[in-house]
């Protein structure tokens, strides 16, 4: 009997290195080819890009020399408004050409050539269009010599952009060959597939007795690796406990210098304002106001490491509505200052931290006010409806079998590029300079991390100069 087991025991070892063979060589094919398909379907798409970008510049060109010679003929200020906008899509255009020739220095350099060549026709057209509204025609100021440096500025233009063309024609040529000669590939690939899979299913036939038994273990194991990640989990919660007393703690170690020089800044002001020369008062100026930044930063950054967690206040029922206008009445006098309607309509009860929640809408109704147009009274709009179930369908991080509020909080102010829509929740990021409008870049960093804790999504929707829209979607109380 003894003999008889022998070369099962045997067999099934020697069945299990061979799958374990097959399944690496066949994984290692399969990973291979799906990698080189991928890696040559995103090369053509970079370059359909980039003839697609180019294909877009040649045409913001044209509509610049044809808005040009529209304005010289007319006088009608809508060319100049075209040639005005051509202009800046040029230079956008011209960006995204070098971002996405970053790799390739040869299209860097003709990039480079052609940025110079538009460059000297936009200077051409400035003094024309300098001349023109000076003189009122063009009489005295065209000569055969301009003309001529023209079209040939305007060739040479056009030559760069030829050559641009043919260069990634000629990758997406050769990365389109490499693509099909991989795709060809995959019968080949599916085929030894396919006799890896016979040759498994054989393999654990014959090893099925051996799985039983690894199974078994590997149960014993989980259940053993549970009660490790319970220990684990505990030890962790202790840890972040610690952590956060830590952050008190470093923050008022960090704030108390702060306060100090403040207060010997303020005192130098007061006394000694008569004795500062030259660039002194200035200085002292920006130390006080790097100070009061840094101490902002610190209080900024403290709110977002509490941002989420549950405190010792009770989850519970919160009137979003109560929230909204004690929000409000706090901030009146800033409401005032920038002559700003904020209207609300009714707003859900929803489940979470009165404390939070309140976070969550001052920094959007603030910021809503802070970015708002010069000369322009800001206008700021919340709204609420039930969320429409193809949209909560759209959000993976969202239970479609769940019901959500959508709550709406829209303004008239600057705006922002839909690029940034999601940029703007990172922390620390921020679309305008400090010198333009203040603060830390960490308030919706804030918002989202409250949002998310309590299971729901906030996404933004705006363009420049339309105003934005913040859209909040919280779970629905049951019932």
């Amino acid at each position: 009997m003894k003999k008889d087991k022998n070369p099962s025991l045997y067999r099934a070892k020697t069945y299990s290195v061979l799958t374990l063979i097959l399944i690496v060589v066949g994984s290692g094919v399969s990973y291979w080819t799906s990698g080189r398909i991928e890696y040559y379907t995103h090369a053509l798409m970079h370059t359909e890009n980039v003839l697609q970008r180019t294909d877009e510049l040649y045409a913001s060109i044209l509509e610049r020399e044809t808005s040009i010679r529209g304005y010289v003929i007319t006088h009608d200020e809508e060319f100049l408004t075209n040639y005005q906008q051509s202009n800046i899509d040029s230079e956008m255009l011209l960006v995204q050409l070098q971002e996405l020739t970053m790799d390739n220095a040869q299209q860097q350099n003709n990039i480079e050539e052609l940025r110079g060549l538009i460059n000297l026709r936009i200077r051409t057209f400035e003094s024309t269009i300098a001349y023109l509204e000076t003189h009122g025609d063009l009489e005295g100021f065209l000569d055969p010599g301009r003309v001529s440096g023209a079209l040939d500025a305007y060739r040479m233009t056009k030559e760069v952009i030829l050559r641009i063309n043919e260069i990634e024609n000629k990758l997406f040529l050769e990365r389109n060959q490499s693509l099909i000669n991989n795709i060809n590939a995959l019968p080949f690939i599916v085929g030894l597939i396919s006799l890896f899979s016979i040759i498994m299913g054989f393999i654990t036939f014959f090893s099925i007795h051996k799985y039983n038994r690894a199974q078994q273990a590997a149960n014993l194991e989980i259940k053993a690796f549970q009660e490790k990640l319970r220990d684990q989990i505990q030890l962790l919660d202790e840890s972040n406990k610690e952590l956060e007393q830590f952050a008190y703690v470093a923050s008022h170690d960090l704030q108390e210098p702060l306060r100090k020089i403040t207060a010997f800044s303020d005192l130098l002001n007061e006394q000694y304002q008569e004795q500062l020369v030259g660039d002194g008062k200035l200085y002292l100026n920006r130390i006080t106001a790097a100070a009061v930044r840094m101490r902002n930063l610190i209080t900024d950054l403290l709110e977002y490491s509490r941002a989420g967690r549950d405190k010792d206040e009770e989850i519970k029922e919160v009137k979003l509505k109560k929230v909204v206008k004690d929000i409000l009445d706090d901030i009146e006098i800033a409401i005032k200052e920038k002559s700003a309607t904020i209207s609300f309509s009714k707003l859900p009860k929803v489940m979470g931290l009165e404390t939070e929640y309140r976070q969550v809408f001052q920094n959007l109704i603030s910021n809503a006010l802070k970015f708002s147009k010069p000369n322009e009274a800001p206008v700021i709009s919340i709204s609420s409806e039930i969320a429409p179930a193809a949209l909560v369908k759209k959000l993976p991080s969202l239970d479609p079998r769940v019901s959500y509020h959508l709550i709406k909080v829209s303004d008239n102010g600057i705006g922002f590029e839909p690029g940034y829509a999601d940029r703007i929740f990172s922390i620390f990021q921020r679309l305008h300079g400090k010198n333009e409008y203040e603060g830390t870049g960490i308030g919706l960093s804030i918002t989202r991390k409250i949002i998310d804790k309590r299971d729901g999504i906030i996404y933004a929707e705006s363009s420049p100069g339309e105003g934005s829209t913040f859209h909040i979607l919280l779970p629905a109380i049951p019932g």
